[in-house]
């Protein structure tokens, strides 16, 4: 049956009053669910990440994009197989290690004093206190916890069927947002797209693989310092990496007081100078990493004042906590190409800005 001519004509003002309540309703339903929202929007980074893989899989599966897509599947969850029975173990034994010496190192926390004036401030007790209250509390938060995980299973659920829908259809869903663009502008909309998506993939990609560089930089670099526990805070090291600024040195702290509570002690039991080595070694590697890593894998992608940067952090953290932290810097970085773009057309310049 053929479709009638459209006899409804929206008004300027109807139209732009049209997409203000479109963008509050949207706005507010986000607020209400932005929980299972986050999972949606972190299956699209996935997709977003990979999807360049699936491309190249599919010219050796005969151009069959179904089969590179469940093959990517199926070679990550045997990769992440491997990395459980492999590193698992590991982490586990150093994990008992870690508990059996806690409370000896929570006994010497608790010695801590600093003198301010005539005060003294029992700064080590008062750590050791909140400690202690977060461990009491743990077993009253075990219903919740039980809750959480089915919680967090149909997330995850939904986290995986989204992405291998993306991943399969990413291309038509690009394609069908694109054909909502008149014709007549089309070609300043893709230069616009091709431009923010150098800045996303460019920092996105690049960031993800400095997590297996670090990690392996810092658990050789404490091995041989012979400092215990070094494959779980090269690990965590690495992950970490995804915070920028506060990821690094959170790590750098952590595996300081890892290193000055050990036993037996390093270095003769001087803290300050196990505290210096340590800072020592993971300051290294933060400017390894910011003037030789960085250039290689990031590349130009990010043009940001450090003070943009910081209030980008910031920012990123208040809205989205731990995934507003990995995506500030480039959320922050396309904004500031839209905003050069924006500025072009306010002052009719017909130079379209490039990173």
């Amino acid at each position: 049956m053929q479709a009638p001519p459209a006899s409804i004509r929206f008004t300027p003002f109807i139209k732009w009053l049209s997409v203000l309540l479109v963008g509050a309703f949207a706005f507010v339903l986000f607020e209400k669910i932005h929980e299972v929202a986050l999972v949606f929007v972190g299956s699209i980074i996935v997709a977003y990440i990979f999807y360049p893989v699936i491309t190249w899989l599919t010219h050796y599966l005969r151009g069959s994009r179904m089969w590179a897509t469940l093959l990517f599947h199926i070679v990550v969850l045997g990769f992440l197989t491997g990395v459980f029975i492999w590193i698992v173990p590991i982490i586990s034994r150093q994990y008992v290690l870690l508990r059996q010496e806690l409370p000896s190192a929570l006994n010497q926390l608790s010695g801590i004093v600093i003198v301010v004036g005539s005060e003294q401030v029992a700064v080590g007790a008062e750590i050791r206190k909140n400690i202690d209250t977060v461990l009491l509390s743990l077993p009253a938060r075990v219903p919740r916890l039980f809750v959480g995980v089915i919680e967090g299973f149909l997330h995850l659920l939904a986290f995986v069927i989204a992405t291998f829908y993306l991943l399969l259809r990413g291309e038509r869903v690009v394609r069908n947002i694109f054909h909502l663009v008149p014709h007549t502008y089309r070609v300043e909309v893709r230069h616009v797209g091709t431009q923010i998506h150098g800045i996303l993939s460019g920092y996105i990609r690049g960031t993800l693989l400095l997590i297996p560089i670090m990690a392996v930089l810092t658990t050789v670099a404490l091995w041989l310092l012979g400092v215990r526990y070094a494959l779980l805070i090269g690990i965590i090291s690495g992950v970490v990496e995804i915070l920028p600024i506060i990821g690094p040195w959170s790590a750098a702290l952590f595996a300081i007081v890892m290193a000055i509570f050990q036993q037996p002690a390093l270095f003769g039991g001087e803290a300050w100078i196990v505290a210096a080595v340590i800072g020592g070694i993971y300051f290294g590697l933060r400017m390894f990493e910011d003037y030789v890593i960085i250039p290689a894998v990031v590349g130009p992608a990010v043009h940001l004042h450090p003070v943009l940067v910081i209030a980008a952090i910031l920012a990123g953290a208040a809205v989205g906590g731990v995934l507003g932290l990995f995506l500030a810097i480039p959320v922050t970085s396309v904004l500031q190409y839209t905003l050069r773009w924006l500025y072009g057309k306010l002052i009719d310049d017909r130079t379209l800005p490039s990173m």
